[in-house]
């Protein structure tokens, strides 16, 4: 974090904007410097280091940066569901195969781009957020790009939806975060 302080100070008209953060101390940093603002991938809302690393080592939840401690996932949650002015959503979804995550040298990152609306509106409906999902996911970034695209409407619909133990990306077998699992939130078509 010394680095993004000496930036912060030195180019205060600079707008800056740490990708992937997972610590507390990144999260601190957004109020301490006005030119300061942050992405965060949905993993690291719902993981820490035990996760990836405890008793039964998990590749398919192995990241860089990876995840931390149960404080540093705590911060950056209560951030997101406030929907914090500086804190906008980051995907980094990485569709690695599942033979590069399952091997020695296991690829970094984690895949969630097909069910990450899903899991992000179960995640805001379940702290009684879901007001402020789409700052989060769509009106920070705008501000804080200064950007205006075209509006896009996505309906999630409350429907159970199963995802699937295997993704076909680039003819490669792809596993996604909560592989078999049921979400409570379904995209409709």
């Amino acid at each position: 974090m010394p680095i993004y302080e000496s930036i912060a100070k030195a180019f205060p008209d600079l707008k800056i904007v740490m990708e992937h953060i997972t610590t507390k101390d990144a999260i601190e940093l957004l109020d301490k410097y006005d030119n300061l603002y942050a992405s965060v991938t949905l993993h690291h809302l719902l993981i820490t280091l035990d996760d990836v690393a405890g008793g039964m080592l998990n590749p398919h939840l192995f990241c860089k940066p990876i995840a931390k401690r149960p404080r540093d996932k705590k911060a950056l949650l209560k951030a997101a569901l406030k929907a914090h002015p500086k804190l906008m959503f980051g995907s980094d979804s990485a569709p690695h195969p599942k033979h590069k995550k399952e091997s020695c040298g296991c690829a970094a990152g984690v895949f969630t781009s097909p069910i990450a609306l899903q899991v992000l509106t179960q995640l805001f409906e379940e702290h009684n957020c879901l007001d402020n999902l789409n700052a989060f996911v769509s009106s920070n970034a705008q501000k804080i790009y200064n950007i205006h695209p075209k509006p896009k409407t996505i309906k999630l619909i409350k429907k159970d939806f199963v995802v699937p133990s295997i993704y076909e990306y680039k003819n490669e077998n792809v596993v996604h975060m909560y592989a078999g699992e049921t979400l409570s939130w379904s995209i409709e078509d």
